[in-house]
Protein backbone atom coordinates (compact mmCIF):
# COMPACT_ATOMS: atom_id res chain seq x y z
CA UNK A 1 0.00 0.00 0.00
CA UNK A 2 1.34 3.45 -0.92
CA UNK A 3 2.10 5.93 1.83
CA UNK A 4 -0.04 9.02 1.82
CA UNK A 5 3.11 11.09 2.34
CA UNK A 6 4.82 9.73 -0.81
CA UNK A 7 3.23 12.03 -3.38
CA UNK A 8 5.35 11.64 -6.55
CA UNK A 9 7.31 14.78 -7.39
CA UNK A 10 6.01 14.91 -10.97
CA UNK A 11 2.39 14.67 -9.81
CA UNK A 12 3.04 17.52 -7.35
CA UNK A 13 4.55 19.63 -10.16
CA UNK A 14 1.58 18.97 -12.45
CA UNK A 15 -0.81 19.99 -9.67
CA UNK A 16 1.17 23.18 -9.00
CA UNK A 17 1.31 24.12 -12.67
CA UNK A 18 -2.38 23.60 -13.38
CA UNK A 19 -3.39 26.08 -10.65
CA UNK A 20 -0.70 28.67 -11.48
CA UNK A 21 1.57 27.71 -8.57
CA UNK A 22 -0.75 28.86 -5.79
CA UNK A 23 -3.93 27.83 -4.04
CA UNK A 24 -6.64 27.25 -6.65
CA UNK A 25 -9.08 29.32 -4.59
CA UNK A 26 -7.09 32.23 -3.11
CA UNK A 27 -3.65 32.06 -4.78
CA UNK A 28 -1.65 31.55 -1.55
CA UNK A 29 1.67 30.05 -2.73
CA UNK A 30 2.11 27.83 0.35
CA UNK A 31 0.12 24.83 -0.81
CA UNK A 32 -0.96 21.33 0.12
CA UNK A 33 -2.43 18.64 -2.11
CA UNK A 34 -6.08 17.77 -1.61
CA UNK A 35 -7.53 14.39 -2.60
CA UNK A 36 -10.92 15.15 -4.17
CA UNK A 37 -11.57 11.41 -4.22
CA UNK A 38 -10.53 10.78 -0.61
CA UNK A 39 -7.51 8.65 0.22
CA UNK A 40 -9.68 6.60 2.56
CA UNK A 41 -11.94 5.72 -0.37
CA UNK A 42 -9.12 4.90 -2.80
CA UNK A 43 -5.39 5.05 -2.18
CA UNK A 44 -4.25 7.11 -5.18
CA UNK A 45 -2.11 9.96 -6.49
CA UNK A 46 -4.25 10.68 -9.57
CA UNK A 47 -3.73 14.29 -10.62
CA UNK A 48 -7.16 14.48 -12.24
CA UNK A 49 -8.73 13.78 -8.82
CA UNK A 50 -6.47 16.05 -6.75
CA UNK A 51 -6.03 19.82 -6.45
CA UNK A 52 -3.39 22.15 -4.96
CA UNK A 53 -4.78 24.49 -2.28
CA UNK A 54 -3.61 26.32 0.83
CA UNK A 55 -4.03 24.76 4.28
CA UNK A 56 -7.17 26.73 5.12
CA UNK A 57 -8.94 25.77 1.91
CA UNK A 58 -7.69 22.20 2.23
CA UNK A 59 -9.67 21.92 5.47
CA UNK A 60 -12.70 23.61 3.95
CA UNK A 61 -12.79 21.40 0.85
CA UNK A 62 -12.70 18.34 3.08
CA UNK A 63 -16.12 19.37 4.44
CA UNK A 64 -17.74 20.20 1.11
CA UNK A 65 -19.10 18.32 -1.87
CA UNK A 66 -16.56 17.18 -4.42
CA UNK A 67 -17.92 19.38 -7.19
CA UNK A 68 -16.67 22.45 -5.23
CA UNK A 69 -13.10 21.16 -5.46
CA UNK A 70 -13.45 20.18 -9.13
CA UNK A 71 -14.79 23.67 -9.92
CA UNK A 72 -11.83 25.31 -8.16
CA UNK A 73 -9.45 23.01 -10.03
CA UNK A 74 -10.95 23.99 -13.37
CA UNK A 75 -10.89 27.76 -12.74
CA UNK A 76 -7.92 28.63 -10.47
CA UNK A 77 -7.42 32.29 -9.56
CA UNK A 78 -3.75 32.54 -10.59
CA UNK A 79 -4.52 31.19 -14.05
CA UNK A 80 -7.30 33.73 -14.44
CA UNK A 81 -4.96 36.61 -13.63
CA UNK A 82 -1.79 34.97 -15.09
CA UNK A 83 0.08 36.03 -11.97
CA UNK A 84 1.90 34.50 -9.02
CA UNK A 85 2.29 36.29 -5.69
CA UNK A 86 4.27 35.37 -2.61
CA UNK A 87 6.27 36.73 0.31
CA UNK A 88 9.69 35.47 1.43
CA UNK A 89 10.64 35.69 5.09
CA UNK A 90 13.58 34.79 7.28
CA UNK A 91 14.19 34.60 11.01
CA UNK A 92 17.92 35.22 10.63
CA UNK A 93 19.87 38.44 10.96
CA UNK A 94 21.01 38.41 7.36
CA UNK A 95 24.24 40.03 6.28
CA UNK A 96 23.85 40.47 2.54
CA UNK A 97 23.02 38.79 -0.74
CA UNK A 98 25.06 36.30 -2.72
CA UNK A 99 24.59 36.64 -6.46
CA UNK A 100 26.13 33.37 -7.51
CA UNK A 101 29.52 33.38 -5.78
CA UNK A 102 29.77 37.14 -5.29
CA UNK A 103 28.65 38.90 -2.14
CA UNK A 104 27.01 42.31 -1.72
CA UNK A 105 26.77 43.66 1.82
CA UNK A 106 24.67 46.70 2.69
CA UNK A 107 24.51 47.81 -0.95
CA UNK A 108 21.19 49.33 -1.99
CA UNK A 109 21.61 48.35 -5.64
CA UNK A 110 23.87 45.38 -6.18
CA UNK A 111 23.49 45.48 -9.98
CA UNK A 112 21.81 48.03 -12.23
CA UNK A 113 20.97 48.04 -15.94
CA UNK A 114 21.01 51.57 -17.35
CA UNK A 115 20.22 52.80 -13.82
CA UNK A 116 17.34 50.35 -13.31
CA UNK A 117 18.05 48.22 -10.21
CA UNK A 118 18.08 44.52 -11.06
CA UNK A 119 19.09 43.28 -7.61
CA UNK A 120 19.54 45.04 -4.30
CA UNK A 121 18.55 45.00 -0.68
CA UNK A 122 18.20 46.90 2.54
CA UNK A 123 18.29 45.80 6.17
CA UNK A 124 15.33 46.57 8.44
CA UNK A 125 15.46 45.39 12.07
CA UNK A 126 18.14 42.90 11.15
CA UNK A 127 16.08 41.35 8.34
CA UNK A 128 17.13 41.59 4.74
CA UNK A 129 14.55 43.05 2.35
CA UNK A 130 15.32 41.97 -1.17
CA UNK A 131 14.45 43.72 -4.42
CA UNK A 132 14.72 42.20 -7.85
CA UNK A 133 13.59 43.09 -11.36
CA UNK A 134 13.89 40.63 -14.24
CA UNK A 135 12.19 41.92 -17.40
CA UNK A 136 10.67 40.00 -20.27
CA UNK A 137 11.59 40.68 -23.90
CA UNK A 138 9.43 43.83 -23.87
CA UNK A 139 10.93 45.00 -20.57
CA UNK A 140 7.80 44.45 -18.54
CA UNK A 141 8.45 42.65 -15.25
CA UNK A 142 8.55 38.88 -15.57
CA UNK A 143 9.69 38.51 -11.96
CA UNK A 144 9.72 41.46 -9.57
CA UNK A 145 10.43 41.65 -5.84
CA UNK A 146 9.84 44.63 -3.55
CA UNK A 147 10.83 44.16 0.10
CA UNK A 148 10.51 40.36 -0.29
CA UNK A 149 7.06 40.57 -1.90
CA UNK A 150 7.17 38.61 -5.15
CA UNK A 151 5.06 38.96 -8.26
CA UNK A 152 5.64 36.94 -11.40
CA UNK A 153 3.88 36.35 -14.69
CA UNK A 154 3.28 32.61 -14.80
CA UNK A 155 3.16 32.10 -18.58
CA UNK A 156 6.20 30.14 -19.68
CA UNK A 157 7.16 28.66 -16.31
CA UNK A 158 7.27 24.87 -16.14
CA UNK A 159 7.36 25.01 -12.35
CA UNK A 160 7.48 27.48 -9.46
CA UNK A 161 8.41 25.77 -6.22
CA UNK A 162 7.67 27.97 -3.21
CA UNK A 163 8.26 27.64 0.50
CA UNK A 164 8.11 30.34 3.15
CA UNK A 165 11.80 31.18 2.80
CA UNK A 166 12.71 29.71 -0.58
CA UNK A 167 11.56 29.96 -4.22
CA UNK A 168 12.75 28.36 -7.44
CA UNK A 169 11.52 29.20 -10.96
CA UNK A 170 12.05 26.71 -13.79
CA UNK A 171 11.23 27.13 -17.47
CA UNK A 172 11.80 23.43 -18.11
CA UNK A 173 12.91 20.36 -16.24
CA UNK A 174 16.48 20.61 -14.96
CA UNK A 175 16.86 24.32 -15.81
CA UNK A 176 16.77 26.93 -13.05
CA UNK A 177 15.65 30.33 -14.29
CA UNK A 178 15.90 31.93 -10.85
CA UNK A 179 16.16 30.79 -7.23
CA UNK A 180 16.15 32.80 -4.00
CA UNK A 181 17.09 31.09 -0.75
CA UNK A 182 16.55 32.91 2.56
CA UNK A 183 17.47 29.94 4.79
CA UNK A 184 21.12 30.84 5.36
CA UNK A 185 23.01 33.80 6.82
CA UNK A 186 23.20 35.41 3.38
CA UNK A 187 20.34 35.37 0.90
CA UNK A 188 21.51 33.24 -2.03
CA UNK A 189 20.37 34.12 -5.56
CA UNK A 190 21.16 31.91 -8.54
CA UNK A 191 19.81 31.78 -12.06
CA UNK A 192 20.30 32.35 -15.77
CA UNK A 193 18.26 34.66 -18.02
CA UNK A 194 18.50 37.26 -20.78
CA UNK A 195 18.15 41.02 -20.31
CA UNK A 196 18.29 43.23 -23.36
CA UNK A 197 19.45 40.23 -25.38
CA UNK A 198 22.48 39.70 -23.13
CA UNK A 199 23.05 36.79 -20.78
CA UNK A 200 23.03 37.19 -17.01
CA UNK A 201 23.89 34.13 -14.96
CA UNK A 202 24.71 33.68 -11.30
CA UNK A 203 25.96 30.36 -10.00
CA UNK A 204 28.28 29.11 -7.24
CA UNK A 205 31.01 28.81 -9.90
CA UNK A 206 30.90 32.20 -11.62
CA UNK A 207 28.79 35.18 -12.68
CA UNK A 208 28.13 36.46 -16.20
CA UNK A 209 26.94 40.02 -16.40
CA UNK A 210 26.20 41.44 -19.86
CA UNK A 211 29.27 39.86 -21.46
CA UNK A 212 31.53 40.32 -18.44
CA UNK A 213 32.54 37.66 -15.93
CA UNK A 214 33.32 38.17 -12.26
CA UNK A 215 34.03 35.61 -9.57
CA UNK A 216 34.21 35.63 -5.80
CA UNK A 217 34.05 39.39 -5.29
CA UNK A 218 32.74 41.13 -2.19
CA UNK A 219 31.31 44.64 -2.31
CA UNK A 220 30.39 46.36 0.94
CA UNK A 221 28.53 49.64 1.07
CA UNK A 222 26.90 52.04 3.51
CA UNK A 223 23.30 51.21 2.67
CA UNK A 224 23.26 53.32 -0.48
CA UNK A 225 24.82 53.38 -3.91
CA UNK A 226 25.41 50.74 -6.60
CA UNK A 227 27.81 47.82 -6.65
CA UNK A 228 28.01 47.06 -10.39
CA UNK A 229 26.44 49.25 -13.08
CA UNK A 230 25.71 48.18 -16.64
CA UNK A 231 25.23 50.98 -19.16
CA UNK A 232 27.05 53.58 -21.19
CA UNK A 233 27.02 56.31 -18.54
CA UNK A 234 25.26 58.73 -20.86
CA UNK A 235 21.74 57.30 -20.89
CA UNK A 236 19.19 55.85 -18.57
CA UNK A 237 16.40 53.46 -19.43
CA UNK A 238 12.73 54.30 -19.02
CA UNK A 239 10.66 51.23 -18.26
CA UNK A 240 7.51 50.92 -20.39
CA UNK A 241 4.04 51.18 -18.94
CA UNK A 242 0.57 50.88 -20.38
CA UNK A 243 -0.09 54.58 -19.96
CA UNK A 244 2.30 55.16 -22.87
CA UNK A 245 0.86 55.49 -26.38
CA UNK A 246 3.64 53.16 -27.53
CA UNK A 247 4.67 51.12 -24.48
CA UNK A 248 8.28 50.14 -25.02
CA UNK A 249 11.59 50.79 -23.21
CA UNK A 250 13.43 53.96 -24.18
CA UNK A 251 16.96 55.19 -23.61
CA UNK A 252 16.98 58.86 -22.66
CA UNK A 253 19.92 61.15 -21.92
CA UNK A 254 20.82 61.50 -18.25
Amino acid sequence: MASRHSLPAEVARVLRAEVGFGCAICGNPIIEYHHIIPWAERNHFEAEHMVAVCRNHHHELGKQKRNVAYTAKQNPINIRYKRFKGYLVTSRDNQGILLGNSKFINVENAITYYEIPLFGHRIIDGEIRLKCFIPDANFFPEVEVHDNKIQAMIDGFWDIEFKQNYIKFRRKKGEVFLSMDFRKDDVEVNGAFLIGGEEYSFSPKHCEFGGQRFEGITIQGNGKGTGIAHGDGRNRLLRPNYAMVDPRPRLVPR
